[in-house]
């Protein structure tokens, strides 16, 4: 019976192990979500309320880091900021300090051309991102059965 215990622990733990590993990619997915939202909604704010960028932050709710990095960026006057995610990479926060040092700062045709120009882009990163944690999800959770179970035949 403790055999047993311990056999569904173990595979128990490999298990949250694998699923713990797939945490940047799912935090990568959700930030990229929440940006194209973010950059969805605020080509149509432009183009037709035209509400400020500070105003616009707080009519709408965001998730994840890149709620926290909007709070930030709206106390520091949407100034340039620090983008310190794991895992976005050099190239990435290079174009996120691009994106906020570009947006709410010219008039609104110049916003909505910029904004229009930017919305692939975004729904690419968006798409790849979706996609790689879509397959690293499912192998690390494959790795950890299959390391659980391993373990388990080592102790039975």
């Amino acid at each position: 019976m403790l055999k047993a215990l311990l056999c569904a622990a173990v595979l128990a733990l490999c298990v949250l192990a694998a699923y713990l590993l797939t945490r940047r990619y799912r935090l990568r997915k959700d930030f990229y979500y929440n940006f194209d939202l973010f950059n969805q909604r605020f080509a149509n704010e432009v183009s037709y309320t035209r509400t400020p960028l500070p105003a616009f932050v707080g009519k709408y709710a965001f998730g994840g880091d890149f709620a926290k990095m909007l709070e930030e960026k709206k106390r520091s006057g949407f100034g340039q900021g620090e983008y310190a995610f794991d895992y976005l990479t050099q190239d990435e926060r290079k174009f996120l300090a691009d994106y906020f040092l570009m947006i709410g700062r010219s008039d609104a045709a110049s916003q909505r051309t910029y904004l229009a120009a930017v919305r692939g882009e975004i729904g690419e990163k968006k798409r790849a991102a979706e996609e790689a944690y879509r397959k690293y999800f499912s192998l690390y959770l494959k790795l950890g059965v299959l390391a659980g179970l391993v373990l388990v035949i080592l102790i039975v």
